[in-house]
């Protein structure tokens, strides 16, 4: 009787969901008269409310409502049974694909003719120490962590922002670049996503999964620093002076010797001591933009007036010079003749994907989202 009932139970399972057939969490229909995408959650033991946000979250995924007779459906399911993403054969040509991330529902139509293969690994870092050494201990090189750190830095202060617990998903292919850069935090719903693209000059950027760059034209910060010791302020009370005065700069705590960087691709317009600033660096970026580096110990080897310098690149190491009580970086930034404020004014990022090549880069987003 035992064996008997554990037959009907069977049986039973495989008619519950009917024509499909699963592989990897991946259950695939054949959609026959009478059936309803309704039926297979159901089916599957997916929520209708699950549905109902899919079904609302664009005006594509309504097509779902009546599906076709012999039409193929994919549904892709987590480990834990939980939806991550379903692909629909619209037509003969064309695919819709709906996949849940992070809460979102991502939907785009896909051409079945540019099927896209890709062999992923993935590596997650966990942060305990700092992202340099729990890179390393995962088997990650010095070049793709420099590049991780270059790719989010706009978005995230590797020094101050990173907290125990927050992890790194770095996604690889057969490519020297991670295809792919996730960083989630502990904080609920704090994440950031980077997708890269080779644009048609053979450059690779990254970018977020709508399109725009991650990269501004500015890095975040000049130097790895210790904290700041005086921010950007019209009134502030002088140590050495004893006055009130303004203080349109940001100081930059750091140990003597620590290297500083341009903060953009620009030309050195000024190498030079400069009264209370001592030993200073002033950087020209296009027509709008200058950077000014000052109380440096001394200049980076190699260094001149009207030298070209990138973004990146080393052009001086933190001193005391000038008036100054102690080492630090004073950090100008200066926009059409006035000083900003390095730590909130918004500036400009690069350019994202053309419109023309914007299919092609959501295709492979959506990818790799499904893929995790």
């Amino acid at each position: 009787m035992g064996k008997l009932y554990t037959n009907i139970l069977l049986i039973l399972i495989s008619f519950s969901i009917a024509s499909a057939y699963a592989n990897n969490n991946a259950y695939h229909f054949t959609i026959k008269r009478g059936d309803s995408l309704s039926q297979y959650f159901s089916k599957l033991g997916l929520s209708s409310r699950l549905l109902a946000n899919l079904l609302f979250a664009n005006k594509n995924n309504k097509k779902l409502n009546q599906l076709t007779i012999g039409h193929k459906l994919t549904i892709r399911l987590s480990n834990n049974r939980q939806f991550k993403s379903l692909t629909y054969q619209l037509n003969r040509k064309t695919n819709l694909n709906v996949i849940l991330n992070n809460n979102y529902f991502s939907t785009i139509l896909k051409k079945q003719s540019k099927q896209i293969p890709i062999n992923l690994s993935i590596t997650v870092v966990r942060i305990n120490h700092s992202f340099g050494v729990d890179a390393q201990k995962e088997g990650i090189g010095f070049s793709t962590i420099n590049l991780i750190v270059k790719a989010l830095s706009r978005q995230l202060n590797f020094n101050t922002d990173l907290k125990k617990g927050d992890r790194f998903i770095i996604v690889n292919n057969d490519n020297i670049k991670p295809v792919a850069i996730i960083y989630q935090s502990i904080i609920k719903n704090k994440s950031i996503e980077a997708f890269a693209y080779k644009n048609k000059h053979g450059h690779t950027g990254y970018f977020d999964r709508f399109g725009h760059s991650l990269s501004s034209s500015f890095l975040k910060a000049p130097l790895k620093y210790k904290r700041i010791s005086s921010k950007f302020q019209l009134r502030r009370y002088h140590p050495i002076l004893k006055t009130w005065r303004p203080h349109r700069a940001v100081d930059y705590a750091a140990n003597y010797g620590t290297p500083v960087y341009s903060t953009a691709n620009g030309i050195i317009t000024t190498k030079d001591k400069k009264g209370a600033l001592g030993k200073v660096v002033i950087i020209q970026h296009g027509f709008d933009y200058v950077t000014v580096y000052a109380h440096l110990s001394k200049y980076a080897n190699n260094l001149y007036k009207d030298k070209k310098v990138k973004k990146g690149q080393i052009i001086g190491y933190v001193g005391s010079t000038g008036r100054s009580t102690g080492p630090h970086l004073h950090y100008e930034l200066h926009y059409k003749g006035k000083r900003r404020n390095p730590l909130t004014y918004k500036l400009p990022a690069q350019k994202g994907i053309s419109r023309a090549n914007l299919q092609d880069f959501k295709i492979k987003v959506n990818k790799i989202l499904s893929s995790l």
